[in-house]
């Protein structure tokens, strides 16, 4: 092991359940574990400076190394404590309680120093002290470069978590540390932990793009690479037959790493159901004898983490994701990570009536297990960075939630009054028929304590303009969620214009509110705002990528700022999210046709005739012939002339759909690789446009002249003989047309056309007798 490994591995970066409990630093961190935070002498030492970066600095500066390592150490106790306490449990002891509401503390309002940007931290959070005290140690601190810019990074993530929303001045920080890591030099399974760690953090600002490319970096070095296969297997308990099922097969290329050990997990609830299996049993699993080492775990859940973001929340979502989920539950799982495979779980089974009362159970589950002393804590805080777990709050109303979804109004109702989730209190009042007690309660909370958050909520309950107006003015100006509940106030009577402004100055504020971008953009879309439409959407989609409504909206705004390209781009993200919707195909072919795009246009077309059957747009049809025809460049500057045969392959398609349709058989025969195909796909038009009645209509009349015109010019070609029966054809076909035009009184309007036909039609009878004469000859 390097210097730099032994170092990072005795600040707790990479300690994990491998390693020794009797560890000499280990052990004394498992003896010291809360009594540290309560020595009165460092603290006593570091207040009068913590809140004051300009004496803080020097206070740091003036120590030994030795005893910067000391107070780094008190840092490492205070975010431990603090992640125990909020995160994984359980609750320190009341001796802790007692410390921390002592009058020594209160000189300082650390909530305060934790609110970003007139965000407060949640008000379940618990000794945010320890929080702040950590953050500053880290950033002031300086012990080993790498070693503080790590513990910055975590303590970035644990901040974002503790607070009501998602920060951007957080998330400019997360940038500003990557940055600076990204200079610094790392190697190894090491390098993997941080990749990870660096995707989740971007996963919790659904920056989907950096968390990637973290996420291939640390697979590349893990050596771990995954796919999606089909496999025989039953889901049901009677099921008979073997039929196709998803599978995650998963290839490891490290076998020297090291493997979890196995250790005291949250119980995984088994499936009580009367059909459904547990989990799907495959006539083959290739991954029964595998053992997927921790880190790897670690990764494929980050992954998992990342498609609940990125993919839309539909049927497939689900079967997508259950597969990752049933592998990793397969595994010796640390408690965090299990903890966190079981949450996911459940959030995905709370809607389906089969699996609803599983996810109950499951919930419960954790929320014990978060109570009891075992595992010790120590094994549970350190994997929270690389697993992204959530505070335990979360956890108590992901349980209200399902408890609300199976109609247990009163538990549900109990839990969020415990949490003060005063939002999910009024939506339980208002099911019980109760709404004006959730106007009394929030009424005496301001009594007690007057927030911002309160007066808005009240304003919610009560739809009284004004409470927003307080909000506002109590935030000093500077509140994006006085602003949102302002115009969200407005967005549900339809009043758009005035909602547009309050949304303007939230997002301002806060631009990582993906509800408001959405409902900005709608709002925007409504009142034909086509600019501010499309940058809500934008935004929008950049942080929720898996709406293919958005996307199909977005698509809307820009080609009405005629911005095709745009649009055609947005649509493409738009079916990558909703493959099924032949709509949001129609409007993918029909920008593609606008902007020549003729690969797209025939990808489109398939995908609706899938969809839908039948599907004839035959002005795309057009552009798409014209284009390969004459060999146009289409979108990306490549000839046109290259798509031919798929050109060729989709007319068949579809004049087999349509074998009556006249002009798709005429576009069909431009198509046609040889004389006589041509001549016999043009008199099939012939016949698709001679349906009843057709000769009273002088458009139809003119269309099947213009047929007969290309008709003629063919049968008088060379390669077409006289002694050819597609000659005889041919004549009989010009004939029958155009007697049956003379007999009406379009003579005047057609007659140039009409003279040339017939003209025409002459050269072919006497081309039809030269063979005549040929053979008596």
């Amino acid at each position: 092991m390097t210097t730099t490994e032994k170092l990072l591995e005795q600040f707790l970066i990479v300690s994990d359940s491998n390693l020794s409990v009797n560890d000499k630093f280990m052990f004394s961190i498992k003896e010291t574990w809360e009594s540290t935070i309560l020595n009165t002498s460092c603290w006593s030492q570091l207040l009068p400076y913590l809140c004051e970066d300009e004496r803080l600095v020097p206070f740091f500066e003036s120590l030994s190394k030795e005893e910067r390592k000391k107070y780094f150490k008190f840092g490492l106790h205070c975010i431990i404590n603090f992640v125990q306490a909020n995160f994984t449990g359980p609750a320190l002891s009341m001796k802790a309680d007692e410390f921390f509401k002592d009058a020594f503390f209160g000189k300082v309002d650390f909530r305060k120093q934790l609110s970003v940007n007139n965000e407060d931290i949640n008000v379940n959070t618990k000794y945010p002290a320890l929080l702040y005290t950590a953050k500053q140690i880290f950033k002031w601190c300086n012990i080993y470069p790498l070693l503080n810019l790590w513990w910055q990074w975590r303590t970035v993530m644990i901040h974002q978590h503790v607070l009501e929303e998602l920060s951007q001045v957080l998330l400019s920080q997360a940038d500003s540390l990557n940055n600076e890591i990204s200079n610094l030099s790392l190697e190894g399974r090491l390098k993997a932990k941080f990749e990870i760690e660096r995707a989740q953090l971007f996963n919790t600002f659904r920056t989907i793009f950096k968390s990637r490319i973290h996420l291939e970096t640390a697979k590349s070095i893990l050596g771990i690479s995954y796919e999606l296969q089909g496999k025989l297997g039953k889901r049901t308990k009677f099921q008979e037959k073997d039929l196709a099922q998803l599978m995650l097969h998963v290839t490891l290329n490290d076998d020297n790493a090291p493997t979890a050990l196995k250790q005291e997990v949250p119980k995984n609830v088994t499936l009580e159901d009367d059909v459904r299996l547990d989990t799907i049993k495959y006539k083959e699993d290739s991954n029964a004898e595998m053992i997927i080492p921790e880190l790897e775990q670690q990764a494929l859940l980050a992954s998992v983490q990342k498609m609940l973001i990125s993919k839309p929340q539909d049927d497939l979502y689900y079967e997508e994701v259950k597969p990752f989920l049933d592998l990793l539950l397969t595994q010796n799982n640390t408690w965090t990570l299990r903890a966190t495979i079981l949450l996911i779980r459940c959030k995905l089974e709370r809607n389906h009536k089969r699996t609803i009362e599983r996810s109950l159970l499951q919930c419960e589950e954790i929320c014990n297990c978060i109570k009891k002393e075992t595992p010790h804590p120590l094994y549970r805080v350190n994997e929270i960075y690389a697993t992204n777990f959530q505070p335990v709050w979360k956890t108590e109303a992901q349980l209200a939630e399902i408890m609300l979804n199976l109609g247990m109004i009163k538990a549900s109702l109990d839990i969020y009054l415990q949490l003060q989730l005063w939002e999910e209190v009024i939506v339980c009042y208002t099911i019980l028929q109760m709404r004006h007690k959730a106007t009394e309660i929030i009424k005496q909370e301001l009594e007690k304590n007057p927030t911002v958050k309160l007066w808005c909520l009240l304003g919610d309950a009560t739809d009284d303009v004004s409470c927003y107006e307080k909000a506002w003015e109590m935030s000093k100006k500077r509140s994006s969620r006085a602003q949102r509940h302002w115009g969200q106030f407005y967005f549900s009577k339809k009043q758009y214009q005035q909602c547009i402004v309050h949304f303007e100055k939230s997002v301002s504020i806060n631009p990582l509110q993906a509800n408001v971008w959405l409902h900005y953009g709608f709002a925007a879309l409504e009142i034909e705002n086509w600019q501010a439409a499309a940058t809500a959407y934008r935004r929008y989609t950049t942080l929720e990528p898996g709406n293919f409504e958005a996307w199909n909206n977005l698509a809307k705004a820009y080609i009405k700022l005629n911005n095709k390209r745009s649009a055609h781009q947005a649509l493409l993200d738009a079916v990558k999210c909703n493959y099924d919707n032949w709509k949001v195909w129609d409007n993918l072919m029909v920008v593609s046709a606008d902007i020549a795009h003729f690969s797209d246009i025939i990808r489109a077309y398939h995908r609706i005739l899938d969809l839908k059957e039948k599907h004839l747009d035959i002005e795309v049809l057009r552009i798409l012939v014209y284009g390969v025809c004459n060999n146009a460049n289409d979108f990306e500057g490549h000839p046109a002339s290259r798509l031919l045969q798929k050109t060729r392959e989709l007319l068949g398609r579809i004049t087999a759909l349509f074998p009556g349709e006249g002009e798709a058989w005429e576009l069909y025969a431009t198509l046609a690789p040889d004389m006589h195909l041509r001549a016999q796909r043009l008199q099939r038009a012939i016949r698709g446009f001679m349906q009843s009645g057709w000769e009273k209509n002088p458009k139809n009349c003119q269309q099947v002249l213009s047929i007969c015109h290309r008709l003629a010019e063919l049968a008088l070609s060379e390669e077409i003989k006289p002694t050819d029966a597609l000659i005889h054809s041919i004549k009989l076909s010009l004939t029958s047309a155009l007697t049956t035009i003379k007999r009406q009184n379009f003579q005047e309007t057609l007659s140039t056309l009409l003279n040339e036909v017939e003209s025409l039609l002459e050269k072919v009878i006497k081309k039809c007798k030269s063979a005549n004469v040929d053979t008596k000859a």
